[in-house]
C-alpha cells in the first residue's frame, strides 16, 4: 500500500469519526496522519518545554496496553482527551499502530493538568473549542470501526515486514541477550510474534532453528573466553548463558569433540609451541 493510499484511508476515517487519524511504526514514529497537524490544543501543549515527550510517552503506554490485550484500546491522555490505539501486524509480527484521538468524550476536561497548562480561562476555552466532541455512547462504535480498519491495513501490508527482517531481528535480540536465560517465548514477546511464526520463518531464512543458533552463539563466545584463559569454566558457563558448568561442558564436548578443559589445554600447548 502506497503512502497516498494510506493517507486516503486515514482521511476517510477522519470524515466518519471526527478523530485525528495517524499511523505509527513499531518504534512509535508517526509516518502518516490526517489531518496532518494536531488540534490547536495539542499543538500548543506540544510547544511547551518537555510536554511533547510526556504526551508521546502517554501514547506509548496506550499502545502497549493495546498490544498486551491484542485489540484496540481506548485511553485518556494527561489532559482528559480520548485516544484509541490498535496494533498492526505483518506475518504475525508487530509493525505499528493505527491511532485515533484528540477528541473530548463527555464533559469538557477542566482538571488540574488543563488549568496548569492553560491558566487563563478564556484562552483555555478557545483552544479546547478546537477539539472535536463525541457523544459517550458513540465511542464503542468508533473503536469497532478503527479495529476493522486496522485489520484491513494489516491484510493490505500497509506496514510490511519480510521473513528476512524477522529473522534478522531475532538474531539481533539473541546477540544482545545470549548471556542471560532467554526462551522462545521471550523472543516472541520482544518481536510481538507467535512461536510458530518465529520458528518457521527463522528456519526458512537461515536453515536452522532458533535454539540451535542461540547455542552456536554461546559456544562461539565460550571459545573466545577459553582462548583468553582468564575465567574458570563455571564463570565461562555463566557469562555465556549456560545454566551450569556441567551442561556447558556437555554441549561444548558434543560440538567440539572434547571437553572445554581439554580444549583450553590444547590451545595453551599450541601457543607455547609457537611462542
Amino acid at each position: 500500500m502506497t503512502q497516498s493510499e494510506i493517507v486516503s484511508v486515514l482521511c476517510d476515517l477522519h470524515k466518519i469519526t471526527g478523530f485525528r487519524m495517524s499511523l505509527h511504526n513499531a518504534d512509535f514514529e508517526e509516518i502518516a496522519a490526517y489531518p496532518a497537524l494536531p488540534t490547536n490544543f495539542c499543538a500548543y501543549v506540544h510547544s511547551l518545554p518537555g510536554e511533547f515527550q510526556k504526551c508521546l510517552e502517554c501514547d506509548r503506554n496506550g499502545s502497549r496496553a493495546a498490544l498486551e490485550s491484542g485489540h484496540s484500546h481506548s485511553y485518556h491522555c494527561r489532559f482528559g482527551l480520548t485516544e484509541v490505539a490498535s496494533p498492526l501486524y505483518s506475518f504475525g509480527i508487530l509493525t505499528g499502530f493505527l491511532m485515533m484521538g484528540q477528541v473530548i468524550v463527555g464533559p469538557r476536561p477542566c482538571g488540574e493538568p488543563v488549568r496548569r497548562i492553560l491558566p487563563e480561562e478564556q484562552f483555555r476555552e478557545k483552544l479546547l473549542s478546537s477539539v472535536p466532541t463525541v457523544a459517550p455512547h458513540m465511542l464503542s462504535s468508533y473503536v469497532r470501526i478503527l479495529t476493522i480498519c486496522a485489520e484491513y491495513l494489516t491484510l493490505s501490508n500497509a506496514l510490511s515486514i519480510s521473513h528476512q527482517d524477522l529473522g534478522a531481528m531475532a538474531k539481533t535480540y539473541i546477540g544482545q541477550n545470549y548471556q542471560r536465560k532467554i526462551t522462545l517465548a521471550d523472543i516472541c514477546k520482544h518481536l510481538a510474534c507467535s512461536k510458530s511464526t518465529l520458528v518457521n520463518t527463522f528456519r526458512k531464512s537461515f536453515g536452522t532453528t532458533v535454539t540451535a543458533y542461540l547455542t552456536e552463539v554461546r559456544l562461539k563466545e565460550a571459545e573466545k573466553l577459553l582462548c583468553r584463559n582468564e575465567h574458570s569454566l563455571s564463570q565461562i558457563a555463566a557469562l555465556c548463558g549456560f545454566s551450569d558448568q556441567s551442561y556447558f561442558c556437555k554441549v561444548f564436548a558434543a560440538r567440539m569433540g572434547c571437553a572445554p578443559g581439554d580444549y583450553r589445554r590444547r590451545l595453551s600447548s599450541e601457543n607455547s609451541a609457537h611462542g
